[in-house]
């Protein structure tokens, strides 16, 4: 009897771990419409949009007006294909998804045999046509390329219009001392921060490096992120701003990188108030990404390292008074009680 009261609660536990999660949109989608030469609406055909990394596709089909929307697609670079019985299978190539983003993909479908084959290499337009959110898109060259002091990811999103970083505004061992940003005049506090779905701020809603080390994630497991300032869904929330990040993932080939990173005092000018040498100071950032398939074309993997070490000396100036801020007190008062008549 217990096992069998128990045997319901097991099964829609299990249900619910089935269930897909709302996501916020690290994903993306892709949507468009189907015509044929005559500018007529082509129904009911097979869309398919296929991840060159992995392999995973994903199927949609048109509506009653040629209309499709394919979304919840992984970050990375697509090949769109269309098929229906009386037309020629279109193939769209080079389609490339950002976190957030919405691609709009439109085909002009030939008569002819779905055997048959056309292969259309033109770019996607990246001028965001469905929705009126205002956004910008830090992608994996700038993360590599600029140069960032610490390696703080979060420093990227002065990139945007309207973003001003503030400096001893809720910072300290209460509070944490993370990068510290304002968007369009807004409170220097409250942005939405978002790595993969996952609410990553602290407490104080300071956002991801808030402890002891002043460090987000490292730069190389983020694939990309978008910089969210304005009109955009109430999915988010934040006050001001959302930073929707989104990490790397495996894909059919093996991939990884190693790097390391050095500062040192010795390569320091001598600060104005070193009376010789600056002040010690060391850092090493080092670290490696592996990335690849468990089971091709359904399973993969990624990890990242990163290492840290740090020894900081500093330079404090004492203002201490001079000789003429001395008061010598005369002897005869020493020790003398005051008589009052």
């Amino acid at each position: 009897m217990p096992v069998c009261s128990k045997f319901p609660v097991v099964v829609l536990l299990a249900g619910f771990l089935c269930l897909p999660l709302a996501a916020q949109r690290t994903t993306a989608t892709i949507s468009g419409s189907l015509t044929d030469p005559s500018g007529a609406a082509v129904p009911d055909a097979t869309v398919r949009a296929t991840n060159t990394g992995t392999g995973v596709s994903q199927t949609a089909r048109s509506d009653s007006q040629g209309r499709y929307q394919i979304a919840e697609l992984q970050v990375g670079e697509y090949g769109v294909q269309v098929e229906k019985a009386g037309f020629q299978t279109v193939l769209h190539r080079g389609v490339v998804l950002t976190v957030g983003g919405e691609a709009v993909v439109d085909f002009a479908m030939p008569v002819g045999q779905s055997t048959q084959t056309v292969t259309v290499e033109a770019e996607v337009s990246t001028v965001n046509t469905t929705t009126a959110q205002l956004s910008t898109l830090i992608e994996q060259t700038q993360l590599r390329e600029l140069p960032l002091n610490g390696r703080n990811i979060q420093q990227l999103v002065l990139l945007a219009p309207g973003v001003n970083s503030f400096t001893g505004i809720f910072q300290g061992p209460f509070y944490g001392g993370g990068f510290t940003y304002s968007v369009a005049g807004a409170r220097p506090n409250g942005q939405a921060e978002l790595l993969d779905d996952t609410d990553v701020q602290n407490y104080f809603a300071h956002g991801a490096g808030a402890g002891s080390l002043n460090t987000a994630m490292g730069i190389d497991a983020v694939g990309e992120f978008q910089i969210l300032t304005n009109t955009y869904s109430a999915q988010f929330g934040g006050n001001g701003s959302v930073l929707n990040e989104v990490t790397k993932s495996g894909t059919n080939n093996f991939h990884g990188s190693g790097y390391g990173f050095l500062r040192n005092s010795a390569f320091d000018a001598r600060n104005f108030f070193d009376k010789a040498n600056p002040a010690p100071f060391r850092r090493g950032q080092f670290g490696g990404t592996l990335g690849g398939p468990i089971k091709r074309d359904k399973m993969f993997f990624f990890v990242n390292y990163e290492g840290l070490r740090q020894a900081l000396g500093e330079t404090k100036i004492i203002s201490l008074p001079d000789g003429n801020a001395h008061h010598r007190i005369p002897a005869q008062y020493i020790g003398r009680a005051a008589v009052c008549e």
